[in-house]
């Protein structure tokens, strides 16, 4: 991962991939870059091209689910891994299937 993020009290990282990621919340937007996986958010960073970061935080009643096509749905958000270049896709996605929110 090219960046570390400031994580919360109570926040760690379960799981990270570097690679080319589709955000679509009603806009698409693709993004290579840094997909982080913790106990309490998805978060995307993309500092090449375009610096943008977002967390796309879990709550009890957010739509958090996996999908075909590599795709993790967290509310409005869908996020689709499109080509992974540092990582391994399989323990991130299983990482968030296991994902306990009433934790």
């Amino acid at each position: 991962m090219n960046k570390g993020i400031t994580l919360n009290q109570g926040e760690n990282v379960l799981s990270t991939l570097n690679g080319l990621f589709e955000v679509f919340d009603g806009i698409q937007n693709i993004y290579f870059g840094d997909l982080f996986l913790t106990n309490k958010r998805l978060y995307v960073v993309s500092n090449k091209l375009t610096n943008m970061e977002e967390s796309l935080w879990f709550e009890k009643e957010t739509e958090m689910e996996y999908i075909e096509d590599h795709s993790l749905i967290v509310g409005e958000h869908r996020v689709t891994v499109r080509w992974t270049h540092n990582g391994n896709l399989l323990k991130f996605m299983k990482a968030f299937q296991q994902l306990d929110l009433n934790a």
